[in-house]
């Protein structure tokens, strides 16, 4: 991968973004690897001397690696932090480096620093639970009894005022989280689900799925007509839009979902042939398209 600077950001700042020392040691792949889709990550590598992105893209990638890097000083007697763990299974050795091994008298807590929004804390992460049971079963295939998995969640947008009149909002900067533990059966099989998903992507490369690509649930817009460009009101159900459309004798247009990851988060879209058809359909139904 390569970097750009086109907002002519210092150098300094350019230069920090490009001395990512990150590295899954001597392994097929990382545990936060094995979660990305495998179409995503089979393009990555196919195409990594490619890919150009912009260091001002990359301010929160920053923030979160200073954010380890500082708190890694803050290591006491009973804690064990940053140490990397790898353990084989379908043919392939896996990676995961625990940013934090809490040595309890029931097992080790394992916990996790993540810099994020306070949006993300409050709905939850599916992702959130399953790399860390990723970690907890290399921690295991290394003869490590994880009893407990937690969040540090370093809330970066957190607002006060929110806090005050918003029970369920985040009340402090930083909370722990509980995530849940799955035994080490429920573990392994879904690692080597994971394993053997991108080992295929070598013969057959799958689609990336709705839940892979972030879609955004389609909306039905009420509009007066079809040359009004901005909605009278929107629906996220088809019937109710109709039902309101009709008693004003408005239309309605379905706006359909779209694929966020593909469109901000993705760094293979441009090379990815199933993102860049469906733009190639979808500029043939626009009214300037061309049919």
């Amino acid at each position: 991968m390569k970097y750009s600077n086109d907002t002519g950001l210092p150098e300094v700042f350019a230069k920090a973004v490009m001395r990512d020392t990150y590295t899954r040691g001597k392994a097929d792949i990382s545990a936060t690897g094995l979660l990305k889709p495998p179409r995503q990550a089979f393009l990555t590598y196919q195409h990594d001397h490619e890919i150009v992105v912009d260091v001002s893209k990359q301010v929160w990638s920053l923030f979160g690696r200073a954010v380890h890097t500082v708190l890694e000083q803050g290591t006491v007697e009973g804690y064990i932090v940053e140490q990397r763990f790898f353990a084989e299974t379908c043919g392939w050795t896996v990676s995961g480096q625990i940013d934090v091994q809490r040595l309890d008298p029931q097992g080790i807590t394992l916990l996790d620093w993540k810099t994020r929004k306070a949006y993300a804390v409050i709905n939850g992460r599916e992702s959130d639970e399953q790399q860390l049971n990723i970690y907890a079963w290399l921690m295991r295939k290394n003869d490590k009894e994880v009893s407990q998995l937690q969040i540090v969640n370093i809330i970066r947008d957190h607002s006060s005022f929110e806090a005050e009149r918003n029970p369920s909002y985040p009340q402090a900067e930083v909370v722990v989280t509980d995530v849940d533990l799955w035994t080490f059966e429920e573990q392994e099989s879904f690692v080597k689900e994971k394993i053997q998903a991108h080992q295929l992507t070598s013969i057959s490369m799958p689609d990336c799925t709705p839940e892979e690509r972030w879609i955004r649930p389609s909306k039905f817009a009420v509009k007066k007509s079809v040359e009004n460009k901005r909605a009278f009101k929107l629906f996220d159900n088809e019937e109710e839009a109709k039902t309101l459309a009709e008693s004003k004798g408005y239309i309605v247009e379905e706006r359909k979902g779209e694929p966020i990851r593909c469109q901000r988060f993705c760094e293979v879209s441009e090379f990815c042939e199933q993102y860049q058809s469906e733009l190639t359909n979808k500029q043939g139904e626009e009214p300037n398209g061309n049919q």
